[in-house]
């Protein structure tokens, strides 16, 4: 029976000092308030004890869940030491206590393989029902469906699981329970019968498709009961949001992030290790060249022979030239004027099909560069296309001109095998993405293995034998790459023996764990079975391998994986081995060994959880290094310059990897920002740049030659640990900055025919003048009201066009308050801020709104991101060097060619009242303009226009800073 106690929690006490971001949480959330608590806060910043206090104020009984047994006991020490009474704290599901800690995994028993299934079949049956049918004669027809179109009935059950997912919380708790095996139903029942009022959710990020309908079911059961249960979600790092589905599950129960608590915050406070991120880069070996090669080689002769003749170009032109529809006019209405039909057809494609368009674009600009078609496409499109390009286009190609025919079978089958090749599947419902072997090859390259020896040594250049604490972790153990004929491991166990035979890293004492495999080096068994035996407590026993004999496989009989990664934890600690090999499973999340300050990272995964996890082992403070300053290494393969494949896919995932890690930035490691600027130079990405452009001169190893390793001494004091700091995130939009001018291409041309024509009117009202003895009262007054008539707008906009070349920083400040005003009639963003303008070293502006918060900054650099940026497919387009309020201004603009296209930021131009108003602000405070709606083939045309001549245009970048 629960406890009359009405608040058991209540009389837990804390004695220690909290952290400032602790006591921050803490001030700043109401455990009384409506709704699930949900904290974000890095590894070893204390959001254990930050969940106890939290239960604490609830008062009521409380249930732990953790992803594993190690963490589970985590929160059994830490809830004993303020728990009253040792006893009020169990770990036992049979006999809770007050606070009960307990896994994810003893409550997930499921009953069945797809347990929304069940939900989403009741929900079907209660719609029937609804409809009129009786329960029976539902169930009935339902199942005749699953008979008689098991497509239809499993589409049926797939949207109705999607809504299920939703609203996972609001589910009847007994329509949740049938998905639940008994025993984890009893378990639930113990603990509502017990009283628990407080769910305690740590690393909620796994709280995905069971889990989350297992929660739910407790959350269900304990309202059943008439109590309001309290959820409090902990998490590192937010999960995903590329599995929709799952993604639901978590926000469906949790809500929004309620505290962040960034991991800058964390590092200056003291809390963790002060860190680095660096990236070293890798060219795959040549085995691995010939075989990509010879994929290659196949891919360009498919092309050649598909796109190069006439049925190629023809489809090619098809695409880019598409028929319009025929327009229903009167025989009354009078023609309209010719228009430029190429590029309305040109925009309409590229409207209706941005991606496929450009590529089609760029296969003509490739195997037909003479044809006419060619001078009007964008400058951006006038390229070779992407691989990923060609294959899509091959597929297209494949799917409406040849599966049609029967004769083209041969055809068909022959571009069917290189999309497989290449990771696609064609078939005749479309095509698909499978596995890459370009990807697979690049993410498990032995080159990589390669790589980790050279940081290896950098790295015990710089610590010495006697301070790296090195770990290095793999996907897998041991995984194959058997495409065209190529067959290779990679994984933890290769890497493990490419670092012993190193000569580089001959010396160091490395151990590899996997979860079936325990190996050290031949030279080092007898220093190191001694020590394991004395950690284990079995005999051990070491065994070279036939290969060479360099690697010997350790024996430990009866002892688990768990043992032996606490084995390699205390080696390395002591500094018996100085690198630990291992696999994401075993040495990610959950791993504690505060020792180890370099982290080599060869894993293919780049979601925000996985890579922040992963950074995190570096992080903890070492008691026998005050001072530590970790560094975190990816590990990227880029294919040479030279190499006739336009795909890069592990840079994509350098960027992937960095798009949500904090960080020093490399130019300026006073400013802590987000992003891949943490780990690389904007030297060293413009290297980066020319190797995926494949310029002439560019190569692999003058990017890592681009690399200087910073002293980690620097980097200590480049944190500033225990100075001020506000934690306060500002998102800015770095655009690119002129010498010439810095908002369009040119404006000192438009600024001339101002200056030239409001000369003139300034000359004809000075002749006026001259002459008055000569001429009547009346008509001087006539000429100088006249000449100030034409004078006065003249000169306006003659001020504005020549501020553009002389006050760039007043001109991008006015044109971030058009745009932020704009966004605030749009209801995009709240009212309020200022806009802050910063030169920066090289050739951008900093452009960012203050005194916002973080969300609406972020809006408001990403429609700043997109004015600046290329035209795609926006629904209006600003042109300006045209228009003004003046019938003069706009008779002298038109003259001379100081044009240029800007798409209006969405956010601002879903409706038309908007981006008229955004084209009003921009015409009375930066200069002249026009806008366009995309609703007609002329437009259209104008949007063809606007696409060309972006070549000069760098793309702006939005960037996160932390302060």
């Amino acid at each position: 029976m629960p406890s009359t106690s009405p608040a058991p929690l209540a009389s837990w006490h804390f004695t220690g000092t909290l952290r400032h971001y602790q006591a921050d949480v803490l001030d700043r959330i109401d455990v009384a308030a409506a709704g699930p608590l949900h904290i974000v806060a890095p590894p070893g910043s204390g959001k254990t004890l930050l969940g106890l206090l939290l239960a604490q104020r609830g008062g009521g009984r409380a249930v732990v869940l953790a992803p594993t047994t190690t963490i589970r006991a985590q929160w059994v020490r830490q809830a004993a030491s303020l728990a009253p009474d040792p006893g009020a704290v169990s770990e036992d599901p049979e006999h809770p206590g007050d606070l009960t800690a307990l896994t994810y995994q003893a409550l997930s028993v499921l009953d069945s393989a797809n347990p929304l299934a069940g939900l989403a079949r009741a929900r079907w049956l209660g719609e029937l029902e609804h409809d009129g049918r009786s329960p029976d004669a539902a169930a009935q027809w339902l199942d005749a469906l699953s008979e008689s179109n098991a497509a239809a009935y499993k589409r049926g059950v797939a949207s109705r699981s999607r809504t299920a997912r939703r609203q996972l919380t609001k589910e009847d708790p007994a329509l949740l329970a049938t998905a639940l095996h008994p025993n984890a139903l009893a378990l639930i029942d113990r603990l509502v019968a017990h009283g628990v009022e407080t769910i305690v959710l740590d690393e909620c990020h796994h709280l995905l498709d069971h889990w989350a309908l297992v929660v739910a079911t407790l959350v269900a059961r304990i309202r059943a009961a008439g109590r309001e249960p309290l959820l409090i979600g902990l998490t590192a790092t937010l999960p995903s949001p590329d599995d929709a589905d799952e993604y639901d599950n978590y926000t469906s129960l949790l809500g929004d992030v309620d505290y962040e608590v960034p991991v800058p915050a964390v590092v200056r406070e003291g809390n963790l290790a002060p860190y680095r991120d660096l990236v070293r880069f890798a060219e795959p070996t040549r085995d691995e060249l010939a075989f990509l090669g010879a994929h290659a080689e196949g891919l360009a002769v498919l092309l050649r022979t598909t796109f190069a003749h006439e049925n190629g170009i023809r489809f090619l032109l098809d695409k880019l030239q598409p028929v319009p529809e025929p327009e229903v006019r009167s025989e009354l209405e009078p023609p309209k004027p010719p228009e430029n039909d190429a590029d309305v057809r040109l925009a309409a494609a590229f409207a209706d099909d941005f991606a496929g368009s450009e590529a089609a674009a760029a296969m003509l600009a490739t195997v037909a560069p003479q044809h006419p078609l060619v001078s009007l496409l964008p400058d951006v499109a006038r390229r070779p296309p992407t691989t990923d390009e060609s294959l899509r286009l091959l597929a297209r190609f494949a799917l409406d001109r040849l599966l049609q025919h029967p004769e083209e079978e041969p055809r068909w089958q022959r571009i069917r095998r290189t999309l497989a090749d290449f990771g696609y599947a064609l078939t005749d419902r479309g095509v698909r993405r499978t596995r890459d072997p370009v990807d697979t090859m690049l993410a498990s390259s032995l080159a990589k293995d390669y790589a980790a020896c050279d940081i290896l040594r950098l790295e015990r250049e710089a610590l010495g034998d006697d301070r790296l604490r090195a770990l290095v972790v793999t996907d897998f153990a041991e995984h194959g790459n058997k495409h065209g004929g190529l067959v290779g491991t990679a994984g933890a166990l290769r890497t493990f023996g490419t670092i012993v035979a190193d000569a580089a890293t001959a010396t160091l004492h490395p151990m590899l764990v996997t979860g079936g495999h325990t190996r050290i080096a031949t030279r080092d068994a007898a220093a190191l079975v001694p020590a394991l035996e004395e950690m284990l407590g079995v005999p051990v026993a070491a065994a070279p391998l036939l290969e060479g004999g360099q690697v010997s496989e350790v024996h430990a009989p009866g002892v688990g994986s768990s043992a032996l990664v606490r084995a390699a934890s205390v080696l390395l600690t002591r500094g018996t081995v100085q690198v630990v090999v291992g696999t994401r499973g075993l040495f990610g999340e959950g791993w504690d060994c505060p020792a180890v300050n370099t982290l080599i990272d060869l894993t293919a995964v780049a979601t925000a959880s996985a890579t922040q996890q992963l950074r995190g082992r570096t992080l903890r403070l070492d008691p026998a290094w005050p001072e530590k300053v970790a560094h975190n290494w990816t590990v990227t393969a880029l294919l040479p310059p030279g190499f006739p494949l336009e795909a890069q896919p592990d840079a994509a995932r350098l960027r992937r990897k960095h798009a949500r890690l904090w960080g020093l930035d490399t130019d300026e490691p006073s400013r802590v920002v987000r992003g891949v600027s943490i780990a690389l130079s904007s030297a060293q990405q413009a290297a980066l740049r020319t190797v995926v452009a494949k310029d002439a001169g560019a190569s692999v190893d003058a990017l890592n030659d681009l690399l200087v390793l910073p002293p980690r001494a620097a980097t200590r004091s480049e944190w500033r640990i225990g100075s001020e700091y506000v934690d306060r995130e500002g998102v800015s939009a770095l655009v690119p900055r002129r010498s010439r001018a810095p908002v369009f291409r040119t404006s000192r041309p438009a600024s001339t025919a101002l200056g030239v024509s409001l000369l003139g009117a300034a000359g004809l009202g000075g002749l006026a003048l001259a002459l008055t003895p000569e001429v009547g009262v009346g008509v001087t007054a006539v000429v100088v009201a006249a000449a100030l008539w034409l004078g006065i707008p003249l000169g306006r906009e003659w001020r504005r066009a020549r501020a553009q070349t002389s006050r760039a920083t007043d001109t991008y400040r006015r044109i971030g308050t058009v745009v932020w005003q704009s966004l605030v009639r749009a209801g995009r963003v709240g009212a309020g801020g200022a806009v802050v303008v910063t030169a920066r070293e090289g050739s951008t502006v900093g452009i960012e709104m203050a005194d916002a918060s973080a969300t609406d900054q972020r809006t408001f650099a990403d429609a700043l991101a997109e004015l600046f940026g290329p035209v795609r497919t926006p629904r209006f387009l600003v042109q300006t060097g045209r228009g003004g309020r003046s019938w003069v201004v706009r008779a002298v603009l038109r003259l001379g060619r100081d044009e240029h296209y800007l798409p209006v930021p969405f956010g601002i131009g879903r409706r038309r009242e908007d981006a008229e108003a955004f084209a009003a602000l921009w015409q009375r405070e930066v200069g002249a303009c026009v806008l366009h709606a995309m609703d007609n083939p002329g437009a259209l045309a104008l949007m063809a226009q606007g696409r060309r001549g972006l070549s000069e245009l760098p793309a702006p970048v939005v960037r996160e800073e932390w302060r």
